[in-house]
């Protein structure tokens, strides 16, 4: 079994670095991954899947998010189309965040799935478990203090017309 560690890249030749634990002897190791055929038009999405099936990487790989191996591959796809590595790195930070102000209910439905990925990833990072040091159950919050921000008339009470 392996404990990952931390996850980089190398631009030349384009390849991704995982650093891990190897949990039976506690020796720290380095794998260097090549990205072969990877070019500045290959589908991101596709490239992470294939890395992580790759049964050569498969078991370091499982722990590394899919989110997270595409970021490395985009700063790779940056940089070939000749973008410099501070660009490439803002870039792919801009391109994998979700603009809370966006309405995903006029974005096609490849965008809307993308944003739910990177949603759902956040989501996963921050999610207290039982066992976790902060766990609590049974969480009890009042909302009553909190009032609508604003008002909509499809929710007035006083509306006489409510029959259906």
């Amino acid at each position: 079994m392996y404990k990952v560690k931390k996850c980089g890249l190398k631009l030349k030749p384009p390849s991704l670095i995982v650093e891990y634990e190897e949990l039976s002897s506690h020796k720290q190791r380095c794998r260097t991954m090549p990205i072969r055929n990877f070019k500045k038009t290959s589908n991101i999405s596709r490239a992470a899947e294939e890395l992580k099936k790759n049964p050569r990487h498969q078991m370091l790989l499982k722990d590394v998010s899919q989110l997270q191996v595409e970021k490395m591959l985009l700063i790779i796809q940056e940089t070939l189309k000749g973008a410099t590595l501070d660009a490439a790195v803002r870039n792919a930070q801009t391109a994998l965040t979700v603009d809370p102000d966006l309405d995903l209910n006029k974005l096609d439905e490849s965008k809307v799935e993308q944003a739910k990925r990177i949603m759902d990833e956040g989501f996963e990072q921050n999610r207290l478990k039982p066992g976790d040091e902060d766990f609590q159950y049974d969480v009890e919050v009042d909302f009553d203090n909190v009032g609508p921000v604003e008002s909509s008339g499809w929710d007035d009470d006083n509306s006489e017309d409510n029959e259906f």
